[in-house]
């Protein structure tokens, strides 16, 4: 049997796919997963006779266990990043979070595999096969294709519409066991009007400006949530919302720091995500690019010639990452179909290892908050509320720290909710969660200058951090400093 009749023999309806998960089985859907297999299964749950664990990461739709009516058949654990789909049912805990880094992920699955749950299904996205019988994963590999190789039971949702990538990117349909059509359908302007009715007037007047603003192409990938999304949640997520005038005098400082010639890493959220856009790498030169993902503006900063690789130790000349998640449309054409651009998997990009033995790594994080010993919070607020996990940051920021000449940054506002609060804090609130130990802390950024804590002392690391909080806060920063440390 050649792999074209492989294909066509194994390809079956989506219900048929959902139907083999029993109860007690262990389920994942990976990042950036289709969903016609999270809604067959959701579908499913209504006859399974007991619960299927589910793990998934960062959902953009909840198909029913999130707080549907199938929710009870379901044992929800987010990995990685919880996101804002997801946060509801992990605020109501509903769901759990798996502590956790892309890069040993597997490492109970792979060398003690009698102290981890097998993964019976996993449900990827991926392209359509190639001349020889090759799918990709498009823009968002992400961990697609790890948790496809060691399931039992992989299961391939085939979108004719995925645009292909280079790097190390492909498998061969013969190891997929499984195949269903995932090609979301065209636009439909009478789906859309539909999915606008259930709104309230508000929200409905509001989200046809930014129809008019961006076009129906653009929100048509969002339909399926609208209801779900704030308003200017989806500003954001469609990259239309100014940014704060902070986010400016943040991305100067930021290119007082960024050498021409180092191999950056950015990440996800606010501020990293505005610094493109906002200039912080305007006018560098050979820069290289080894990132988790992307952010709105790097592609064109390749496509310029800004972001070259010239200097990379390893992957020279090309642009690397787990996933362009993170890019906009514009960053996404430039990327489609283009051999500077390379993706692959987080087991290998963000080995420490792999990262450290970069040019100059130089990490671009974010935190909500920071504490006066430098211990770096980029996971909750109001104590142990989780806003989201640690993704890729602990590995990026670490094997920047670790690299020769290298460098982990990290930004955030001074403040929040309006100024009233201090993100530069005496002492991280009881259940709040450290991402960052204070003993990796290195260079800290805010729209008011830049803290160097490296080599420093719990007392010089309070008056850095101090100079850099927003005036406002900075005489009760100092009393408590004075308590704390003397």
């Amino acid at each position: 049997m050649n792999w074209q009749e492989y294909y066509r023999a194994r390809t079956i309806p989506a219900d048929e796919a959902a139907a083999m998960v029993k109860a007690g089985m262990r389920v994942d859907f990976p990042f950036a997963s289709g969903t016609v297999m999270q809604r067959a299964l959701a579908a499913r749950g209504k006859n399974l006779d007991g619960v299927v664990d589910l793990r998934m990461s960062s959902p953009l739709i909840d198909a029913g266990w999130l707080g549907g009516d199938v929710a009870t058949r379901f044992r929800v654990e987010f990995e990685l990043f919880i996101g804002n789909v997801g946060r509801p049912a992990h605020d109501r805990q509903q769901a759990t979070y798996l502590p956790n880094l892309f890069s040993t992920s597997f490492k109970a699955h792979d060398e003690r595999p009698a102290e981890d749950k097998p993964i019976d299904f996993t449900f990827v996205s991926v392209t359509k096969p190639n001349a020889k019988g090759f799918v990709s994963f498009g823009p968002h590999q992400w961990n697609k294709r790890m948790y496809a190789r060691r399931a039992r039971h992989a299961v391939a949702e085939v979108d004719a519409t995925m645009t292909r990538t280079y790097g190390d990117v492909y498998m061969h349909v013969s190891e997929f066991e499984y195949f269903v059509d995932g090609t979301p359908p065209p636009p439909d302007l009478a789906v859309i009007e539909a999915a606008l009715a259930t709104l309230d007037a508000e929200k409905r007047a509001g989200i046809r400006a930014i129809i008019a603003e961006v076009g129906v192409e653009r929100i048509w990938p969002l339909v399926q949530y609208l209801q779900r999304v704030a308003l200017s949640d989806l500003r954001v997520l469609l990259g239309i919302t100014p940014p704060p005038a902070e986010f400016k005098a943040v991305a100067g400082h930021l290119s007082e720091l960024i050498d021409d010639g180092v191999t950056i890493q950015i990440g996800v959220g606010d501020p990293s995500s505005q610094m493109p856009r906002m200039g912080a790498f305007d006018g560098k030169h050979d820069l290289g690019l080894h990132t988790e993902m992307c952010a709105p503006g790097i592609a064109r900063l390749v496509d310029a010639g800004v972001i070259n690789g010239r200097r990379k130790t390893i992957h020279r000349g090309k642009a690397v990452a787990v996933a362009w998640s993170g890019s906009d449309p514009d960053d996404l054409k430039i990327i489609d179909d283009n051999p500077a651009f390379e993706l692959y998997d987080p087991e290998y990009t963000l080995k420490l290892a792999t990262v450290s033995a970069n040019y100059r790594q130089t990490s671009i994080n974010n935190a909500l908050a920071i504490d006066l010993t430098g211990q770096i919070n980029s996971e909750s607020v109001i104590g142990a509320r989780m806003m989201n996990g640690t993704g890729g940051q602990p590995e990026t920021h670490i094997g920047a720290f670790l690299c020769p000449g290298g460098r982990a940054i990290t930004l955030l506002q001074s403040t929040a909710v309006g100024g009233a609060i201090s993100r530069i804090v005496p002492q991280l609130e009881a259940g709040a969660l450290v991402t960052m130990p204070r003993y990796f802390a290195d260079t800290v950024v805010t729209e008011y200058g830049i803290a160097r804590l490296l080599g420093k002392n719990h007392r010089e690391r309070a008056a850095e951090l101090i100079a850099i909080a927003h005036p406002d806060h900075r005489a009760e920063l100092r009393e408590a400093a004075n308590r704390l440390f003397g």
